[in-house]
């Protein structure tokens, strides 16, 4: 039995002792309870102090708030700030910005643009030259008379041309503005053109002047201006008609006569000759090559005969007159006819 069972055994029997020799101890029957308080607070005060303070302040204040207040903070603020910030900052700046600027227009060259001065028709001064424009299949064009881009009316615009159509307007003496615009792509760079304020297309201004140089006259082509270079005796209609005995570098503009025809300008070459093409309309027969100088002036003339388109003939170059050479053969046959009239006359005496 247990010691507790032991002191509860005891105290009954000593208080059956009591109820029988005094009846005071009736009137405490009813605290029988008595004997618990002596071993109730003991073992309820002491065992109950001890392990409720002690391990319970320990424990709580110590481990808590070492392990939630260091490993929280440290892993919490550290590491979450660096990933964060290095990472996102370095890839979302710079790579981003690079494919998006850079691939999305389409770059294009500025068109080139060629302005012809007025020259000779035949032996009449020409009125009007040429604006001559050659745009990339991604840029339009515009030729008006004014530079007031967004304030122009249909009087002003001279021409339009679409994305890639090329341009050759004849225009009067005068001052022009020719706009390019590029259509989904940028001009790669600028060249002789200006860019019209800030936008993405280009400006350019050119004067057509009036003509003021000297037309051929047929009445200059005289036995006195004959010559200045050599001429092959014939050439084909359609064929390259090949002068010599040029000065190297020289610019200068043939003209076939009687019937004016227009040669063109070309540039002699470094071993003194200049080659002209001969329209296949200009009619078979003697001509006259003329040579003029750029102010107008003539160099000088040839004789040479024209053959019909597909003919053939002698193309080395000489300076013969086939002029020259048909009166030579007529003396030759009147002198032939003569020798034979005076055999024709001994004979008969």
């Amino acid at each position: 039995m247990s010691p507790t069972p032991l002191r509860r055994a005891a105290a009954a029997v000593a208080l059956s002792a009591l109820l029988l020799t005094s009846g005071a101890v009736a009137a405490q029957a009813d605290v029988v309870p008595s004997p618990t308080a002596s071993p109730t607070v003991e073992p309820t005060d002491e065992p109950t102090s001890t392990p409720t303070d002690e391990p319970t302040a320990e424990p709580t204040d110590e481990p808590t708030a070492e392990p939630t207040d260091e490993p929280t903070a440290e892993p919490t603020d550290e590491p979450t700030v660096e990933p964060t910030d290095e990472p996102t900052a370095e890839p979302t700046d710079e790579p981003t910005p690079e494919p998006t600027d850079e691939p999305s227009p389409a770059v294009v060259p500025a068109p080139a643009l060629t302005v012809v001065q007025p020259t000779c028709t035949g032996l009449t001064a020409g009125s009007t030259g040429r604006i001559v424009i050659e745009p990339g299949a991604r840029t339009e064009w515009l030729i008006a008379t004014t530079d007031s881009l967004f304030a122009l009316s249909e009087e002003d615009v001279v021409e339009v041309g679409e994305a890639g159509t090329r341009g050759d307007v004849a225009v009067s003496p005068g001052v022009y503005h020719v706009f390019a615009f590029p259509i989904d792509a940028q001009f790669s760079s600028v060249g002789e053109w200006e860019q019209f304020d800030d936008f993405d297309l280009l400006y350019r201004a050119v004067t057509v002047n009036a003509f003021s140089g000297t037309c051929p006259v047929a009445d200059e082509l005289t036995p006195a201006t004959k010559g200045g270079f050599t001429a092959p005796a014939t050439v084909g209609a359609g064929g390259t008609l090949v002068l010599s005995g040029l000065p190297a570098g020289a610019a200068l503009h043939g003209y076939l006569f009687s019937v004016p025809t227009d040669l063109g300008v070309a540039t002699v070459a470094a071993d003194g000759t200049l080659r002209l093409t001969v329209p296949a309309s200009v009619a078979a027969g003697t001509h006259r090559v003329a040579l003029y100088r750029a102010d107008g002036t003539l160099l000088g003339w040839q004789y040479v005969e024209v053959l019909a388109a597909g003919g053939t003939g002698a193309l080395a170059v000489t300076g013969v007159d086939p002029r020259a050479g048909g009166l030579a053969v007529a003396v030759l046959v009147a002198a032939g006819g003569a020798l034979m009239l005076t055999r024709r006359r001994l004979t008969a005496v």
